[in-house]
């Protein structure tokens, strides 16, 4: 008995750092969606492309960047790239068939992802964690850079939170996401909206990239596990709810965490799904959204 809830204090901590890293590509994914009516598919490789480019900052700039200096960079150059994305690829789409940005965000995922596997191939990428140090947690020497990403995550959806809702612009988001047809009617410079929140949440993905490198290796593939597990945060959270998104993941990170204690393998991944699929049935707005999937 002792063992168990040894694991399931550990476990409860895992889910909760993979909660809150969720919570910031989820972030990204539930604003573009929201504002835009957009489900980004390639929003998982955009937080590839981060890992990517803070793994070349790094690289490169070793002795000037540092590695939260290759987190800002990953996050302007990758919301540079998506401003230009949304201005060359979705700007035609806006108000039209709901098919075709979908069938575009899911084209320039594939290459995206066959672009990076071309360039870097298929070995992923060691990035170095920035602090090495460790500290006592039952049996096990926990590594404090875990720590550390949890405190950033947060701060970092705090952040955004204020933005949302103390900023002019995040006025206009908020009203955008509410009725953007009534929100151009009242001024609401709707386009200047759609290409502030994509190249947002593009950067917001690529931090997080950034952010779990260390953990995991980085390589042209990790973007396509980490677009379902968001999908489902804003389906569970409510379209344009950043509590709900933060909400969502860390009962999302929880589940799939404690999950493992009972199941092997990727089965804890089908208890997500499961609350995906009642949500979908029987709350569709989600936990916090006022609207559902249009």
């Amino acid at each position: 008995m002792e063992q168990f809830l040894e694991r399931l204090v550990i476990e409860s901590v895992m889910g909760l750092q993979n909660g809150l890293v969720l919570a910031l590509v989820a972030a990204g994914f539930t604003l573009i969606l929201g504002v835009m009516n957009i489900v980004n598919f390639a929003h998982g490789e955009f937080y590839m492309a981060g890992a990517f480019a803070g793994w070349l900052a790094l690289k490169f700039g070793s002795g000037i960047v540092g590695f939260w200096g290759a987190v800002l960079i990953a996050g302007v150059v990758v919301a540079a790239f998506g401003f230009a994305i949304e201005r060359s690829l979705f700007r035609t789409t806006h108000g039209g068939n709901p098919f075709i940005p979908l069938l575009v965000s899911f084209g320039l995922a594939l290459v995206l992802q066959q672009s990076a596997l071309t360039i870097f191939g298929t070995i992923g990428k060691y990035m170095a964690p920035p602090i090495k140090a460790s500290v006592p947690f039952f049996d096990l020497e926990f590594p404090l850079y875990r720590i550390v990403i949890m405190g950033v995550a947060a701060l970092i959806m705090l952040l955004l939170w204020l933005f949302v809702t103390r900023t002019k612009w995040g006025v206009w988001i908020q009203a955008t996401i509410q009725n953007r047809e009534m929100a151009a009617c009242m001024g609401v410079p709707v386009p200047r909206v759609y290409q502030l929140v994509f190249a947002v949440g593009c950067g917001l993905a690529a931090m997080s990239g950034v952010l779990v490198a260390p953990i995991f290796s980085v390589d042209y593939s990790m973007g396509s596990d980490i677009i379902v597990a968001a999908f489902i945060v804003v389906v569970v959270g409510g379209l344009g709810s950043l509590p709900g998104t933060m909400l969502a993941a860390l009962l999302i990170g929880e589940l799939e965490a404690i999950g493992a204690i009972f199941l092997e393998g990727s089965q804890p991944q089908i208890l997500s799904l499961v609350v995906l699929m009642v949500f979908l049935v029987f709350r569709p707005n989600g936990l916090m959204g006022e609207r559902g999937l249009e």
